[in-house]
């Protein structure tokens, strides 16, 4: 039955998941079309100029250059605008790290990289917007291409005419879903984050949900300069392209954390080997951030390298977390599903890669990262995993409450018991607290036993139960160790307190006894930790003790 629910409770997740998903879709889409439909598509018709030669009449969708681009390699495209294009558009065109400079009909228009190339910087990527003059249709356009870096491109991306004031937006909207997945996998990431500081703050595991939210921001915030997003608040073309590489460098450190965090039992030569390699990746990391800022290098001539320097660590480490773990817990875990999830879509990566660099496809679902995907349903595998773990661990909390309730219940009084005290005592002596205990002993319990039967002898006991937790349980622990005893264990109350609260039990023992017949009466004695010398619960317990029984003397002393 217990499975069969739980079952239940998934199907319900995850269809829940899937309608949210969908309708997302279904709007996203509505917004693509709009944005598309506005656009116009101006990849036909171009000439070509490339290496001394000429291609006339080319579709962009078609060209490729086999080998690749090297930097240098000077690419002149030409084409006429069309005559009913209105004035006030655009020539939207992004462009890989090279610079461009556009004219019309002879005029520049437009320019951007050549001091950066002159000056031996990486030239930046960028979506160009480039306004056309007014009055400009029919006439000649021109676009000189001069590659800042080795491999920059392999194909010349689609060229698309759109209203200026629509243009960035609208590429944006036809790229909506990378940029969607992105600013989620920020904010998820971001809100991983604060939770891995309060669980740490609480002595909790933190460290992998901190990794995880680590590894969504730097994924997300590497895609939004990779999709060139980030023009929305940064024309700085150059730096956008340094930082869309640098994400891309460490996101393989919380990778390598997640992966390396399968289970705690490893022997001290795998963690030194883990981390080895970890540190050895920040090094090189830092090496090449170096590098890059003193020019030396461009930090994009180093991605191919590093790629594979990347996955030979994460499969190094991974191997090193298989070889000590228990196979067949791990195989059932859901930290096994997240680390096949990270080869898997590593591994899609790089098919999709070496396919795009090798056939030169010129689908759009081709050009970005399968890894933002992958990242998105690693995502949903985690919250999943982690909403279900965080369920079965409030079960498992609650049962073991309820377990630990009954343990320290006493079953006649609904006070707590004499397991209950023995365990407050220890926790006591191991404390610097101050407390004092009040101990009671219910007077003529025999003789109601005796005269009136067993059954008001439970009356009287569980009426001074409800009295003496009416008193004392907002300021202590209220406990019946046994038979006629009871004991006041409180280290939030100071002396006077508690004698203030002991006459008011009296009031109240008065008018118990009025409704119920018979007295309603204890004895009692109250002792504190600072009036004994060994300062030992047992000692304060037995203080207390010996006082309660020198009333219950005194009482007998008096005269009836």
């Amino acid at each position: 039955m217990e499975k069969g629910q739980k079952r239940k409770k998934k199907i319900v997740f995850f269809l829940l998941m899937f309608t949210v998903l969908l309708a997302s879709a279904v709007f996203f889409e509505l917004i693509r079309n709009i944005s598309r439909n506005r656009m116009i598509d101006f990849s036909e018709g171009w000439t070509i100029s490339y290496k001394g030669q000429e291609y006339p009449g080319t579709d962009l969708d078609r060209f490729r250059f086999y080998g690749g681009v090297k930097r240098g390699d000077l690419i002149s495209l030409k084409n006429r605008l069309p005559e009913d294009i209105p004035d006030g558009y655009a020539i939207v065109f992004p462009l890989e790290l090279s610079t461009i400079s556009v004219d019309v009909d002879g005029r520049i228009v437009y320019g951007y990289g050549s001091m950066e190339y002159a000056a031996g910087q990486m030239v930046g990527s960028a979506v160009h917007l480039i306004r056309l003059p007014d009055g400009c249709q029919g006439s000649t356009v021109s676009i000189v291409i001069m590659v800042g870096d080795d491999g920059a491109f392999s194909y010349i991306p689609k060229i698309m005419l759109d209203e200026t004031s629509w243009g960035f937006e609208d590429y944006l909207n036809s790229n909506i879903y990378p940029v969607v997945i992105s600013i989620s996998l920020v904010m998820a990431g971001m809100v991983f984050m604060i939770i891995s500081f309060f669980l740490a703050l609480r002595s909790q595991d933190w460290e992998r949900i901190n990794q995880t939210g680590i590894l969504f921001f730097v994924i997300g915030c590497w895609n939004i300069y990779e999709i060139q997003a980030i023009q929305l608040f940064s024309m700085d073309f150059s730096w956008n392209t340094f930082a869309r590489y640098f994400f891309g460098l460490l996101s393989v450190l919380p990778v390598l954390r997640i992966l390396s965090s399968a289970h705690k039992n490893k022997s001290r030569g795998k963690i030194i080997a883990q981390k080895l390699i970890f540190y050895s990746l920040q090094i090189i990391i830092a090496v090449i951030l170096a590098l890059s800022v003193s020019n030396v290098i461009h930090i994009c001539n180093i991605r191919y390298f590093y790629d594979i320097l990347a996955i030979l660590c994460m499969i190094a480490v991974a191997f090193l977390e298989w070889k000590d773990c228990d196979r067949n817990e791990f195989r059932l875990s859901s930290r096994f599903r997240e680390h096949m999830a990270c080869f898997l879509f590593v591994g899609i990566e790089a098919v999709r890669f070496l396919a795009n660099r090798i056939f030169n496809f010129h689908l759009q679902e081709f050009q970005h990262s399968f890894l933002l995907y992958g990242t998105v349903f690693l995502v949903m595998m985690m919250i999943g995993s982690y909403i279900y773990e965080l369920y079965e661990s409030y079960v498992k909390k609650a049962e073991e409450e309820s377990l630990k309730h009954i343990a320290y219940t006493d079953g006649l009084t609904g006070l707590l018991n004499r397991t209950f005290c023995k365990d407050r005592m220890e926790e006591l002596d191991r404390s610097e607290k101050d407390y004092h205990m009040i101990s009671f002993d219910v007077d003529g319990l025999k003789r109601i036993n005796d005269s009136k039967g067993h059954l008001a002898g439970d009356k009287l006991l569980t009426t001074f139960a409800d009295i003496l937790s009416q008193c004392f349980s907002d300021v202590g622990n209220v406990i019946r160790p046994g038979g006629d005893e009871f004991l006041v264990i409180s280290d939030d109350a100071a002396k006077q307190e508690l004698l203030s609260r002991l006459n008011w039990l009296d009031s109240l023992e008065k008018n118990a006894e009025k409704s119920l017949g018979f007295p309603v009466r204890a004895a009692y004695g109250i002792a504190g930790r600072n009036e004994v010398l060994g300062h030992t619960t047992e000692e304060v317990y037995f203080l207390a003790d010996q006082r309660m029984y020198e009333m219950k003397m005194k009482r007998k002393e008096q005269p009836a």
